[in-house]
């Protein structure tokens, strides 16, 4: 029985995203082109493709998920929050990433938007859209709380460039970044808010954020960026602390206030998003071989590092774990 509903809500979830994933990309590329002439801002075309690009899976993979909870898919009020949000974090990383605002500008840019540099036009769009959301949420306090939170784990994030950072503030930082970041957009939808759910949100969050360091070893090593994933000694370790962040998730999963068989067909969409995580787990067992740990990461090639998403062998891997996680 369980065989039947993971092909079946898998095979659901596979064919809505095959004809709508595409699609919604193209209008957030509209959208975010029509934001940039409203407020006479130009933006580079490689952020808006990642702007459009993960706000449509974020809709399709998380959002209409959880409102499925529901018996529906997220409404056009929360899919246009869903785009602010995108829109206004891919901001937030150019400021950051291209050092145009010191600490202290980046606080004020936060905790009170209505008095940024009118000059900036980034920082101003950035300003505007952060004030559109906060009009837009249910819970403002409990948002805010939130925006405090993932402004401070960004901040802490800078410590990431130092060699001699500890797993465990790394492992802090990370669930931190990822975990407040899934939290704000839980704030987009009209979902029952209760502490069960954001922990849902939250420990999923920090789950996404370990698969994008696993995905991103390359990339972080050329920057220079220390991350759970390049930082571990072997396999097993990086396994180990993978592993208890995807059973925290799990069980707050299985902790939401919902009928079992809604949970169940939760679980077996969700699944999909640690699966990723697990494919590039592989490739780090492959790299260590039967060795006892793991070579210097930063001596190998990027086709090592790499991982090809669109090999037939990683698609029924990607299955094969996903069934595993979500029946387990």
């Amino acid at each position: 029985m369980f065989f039947l509903k993971f092909i079946f809500y898998n095979i659901h979830l596979v064919l809505r995203s095959f004809f709508c994933l595409k699609k919604t990309e193209k209008k957030g590329v509209q959208f975010i082109n029509y934001i940039e002439a409203k407020n006479d801002v130009k933006l580079e075309n490689d952020a808006i493709k990642k702007a459009a690009k993960f706000q449509s899976i974020q809709q399709f993979f998380i959002n209409d998920n959880f409102t499925g909870l529901y018996g529906r898919n997220t409404n056009e009020y929360e899919q246009l929050s869903n785009k602010y949000y995108f829109i206004m974090s891919g901001l937030y990383d150019d400021l950051v990433d291209q050092k145009l605002l010191t600490a202290s500008e980046l606080d004020t840019l936060f905790e009170s938007p209505e008095k940024v540099n009118q000059n900036n036009s980034k920082e101003k769009l950035l300003a505007t859209i952060h004030l559109k959301l906060l009009n837009r949420v249910n819970d403002i306090q409990k948002y805010k709380e939130v925006l405090k939170n993932i402004h401070k784990a960004q901040k802490d994030s800078l410590i990431q460039f130092d060699k001699n950072i500890s797993i465990d503030e790394i492992m802090s930082i990370t669930k931190r970044k990822g975990g407040y970041s899934l939290l704000m957009c839980r704030h987009y939808l009209n979902l029952n808010s209760s502490k069960l759910m954001d922990d849902c949100w939250y420990n999923l969050g920090g789950v996404i954020q370990m698969t994008n360091d696993l995905f991103d070893i390359y990339k972080d090593n050329q920057e220079n960026i220390y991350t759970f994933a390049n930082r571990t000694d072997s396999y097993i370790t990086a396994k180990k602390l993978f592993d208890n962040q995807v059973d925290l998730f799990k069980k707050s999963l299985k902790d939401l206030a919902y009928v079992d068989s809604k949970k169940q067909k939760l679980l077996i969409q969700l699944s999909i998003i640690p699966a990723f995580g697990y494919i590039a787990l592989d490739n780090l067992a492959k790299i260590q071989n039967k060795n006892k740990q793991l070579p210097n990461l930063r001596l190998l090639e990027r086709k090592q590092l790499i991982i090809d998403m669109e090999n037939p062998i990683n698609i029924i891997k990607l299955l094969k774990h996903s069934y595993r996680i979500a029946n387990n």
